[in-house]
């Protein structure tokens, strides 16, 4: 490609170090008993509440070109273990429900 002045002409790659995604914030509270798709995650994330931490990205309507994205954080074990099963059996998208038991956090 030519070099006409613009970023996209440089072909920078994406930083690896640098993951996040571009969408509003919502916490696991907010969606107890609700079920949504996850559709990605990220593991190793740093917050101001510690190290470790996922980032998960879900939608409500899978289908849906309008319905738009939303991420949570977590530390739930229960749900961190369960990302890492499904992103090793490459099946993301996945539906599930969001569930709490005093203040541990699960996906069913």
């Amino acid at each position: 490609m030519e070099d006409d002045g613009t970023l996209g002409s440089l072909n920078i790659s994406v930083d690896k170090e640098n993951r996040y995604f571009n969408c509003p914030e919502i916490n696991q509270q907010r969606l107890l008993n609700t079920s949504f798709w996850i559709i990605n995650y990220i593991d190793g994330v740093k917050t101001k509440f510690g190290n470790d931490r996922s980032l998960v990205l879900i939608k409500y309507k899978l289908d849906d070109a309008d319905n738009e994205s939303r991420k949570f954080f977590t530390n739930s074990r229960e749900i961190k273990y369960i990302l890492q099963r499904v992103k090793e059996m490459d099946k993301f998208p996945r539906r599930v429900t969001m569930r709490a038991s005093g203040n541990r956090y699960y996906i069913e």
